[in-house]
């Protein structure tokens, strides 16, 4: 594919630009890894003409970093990335130029340019939204509203996340800002939380669902958007 053509203004110029890309992310793409994201958004990049920068060293990669990864499964509607470029680009023309490298369940939302200076995104985030609609839950609204007034309550909420095939004993607790109960069209509930995301670690939503008595797997759950510093 052609090279992208600079803003006339910079032509001629050498100039490094860093572009903000928001998208979301739903169906079949949601359960690709994040490893795999990484991977598909290179080759669409390179493929819509984006010239990526790369860093320095024996094993130099594009400077791509994503605010927070999605977990599997779990969709996304205000995803973000960063992207790097040796060259400045025109930013309507860029981003119309990615959409059409997108495969189906990625949509290309915002194409915005941020300051090179300007620190790195997963620094920015605090906390992450997110909407789970429950399928089949055993009780009432009342009984979940009760469940999750006890959960803001608690001082502490132990639990033990596995990571390969070992044990690590943390507090919930911390990673909760906020949790509410609602009923949704045809009889679902549905649990809007906000999860702390931080260097310490990222709250999960299947990890609340569970403390509340209710299996992930019969839910969706859709992170509604991040929340930046």
């Amino acid at each position: 594919m052609p090279r992208l053509r600079r803003p006339p203004e910079l032509r001629g110029v050498l100039k490094m630009q860093r572009l903000r890309v928001t998208f979301s992310r739903e169906g079949a793409a949601g359960y690709l890894s994040h490893l795999e994201m990484m991977r598909l958004w290179e080759r669409a990049l390179r493929r819509a003409g984006w010239r990526l920068s790369h860093s320095q060293g024996f094993n130099p990669h594009p400077k791509i970093s994503f605010a927070c990864p999605l977990p599997v499964g779990v969709a996304g509607e205000a995803e973000m990335l960063d992207v790097v470029l040796d060259e400045p680009l025109v930013l309507d023309e860029a981003a119309r130029r990615l959409r059409c490298q997108m495969p189906s369940g990625i949509v290309v939302r915002v194409v915005e340019e941020v300051p090179l200076e300007s620190p790195a995104l997963q620094k920015l985030v605090q906390a992450g939204e997110y909407l789970t609609t429950c399928q089949a839950v055993s009780g009432s609204v009342g009984d979940l509203l009760t469940t999750a007034v006890r959960l803001l309550s608690a001082e502490s909420l132990p639990r033990v996340r596995m990571k390969e095939g070992k044990g690590r004993s943390y507090d919930l607790r911390p990673m909760i800002r906020d949790l509410a109960v609602e009923e949704a069209a045809g009889g679902r509930m549905a649990v809007r939380m906000v999860l702390r995301i931080d260097a310490q670690g990222a709250g999960r939503p299947d990890e609340v669902l569970r403390e509340m008595g209710i299996d992930p797997a019969d839910c969706r759950i859709t992170r509604v958007r991040l929340l930046i510093g």
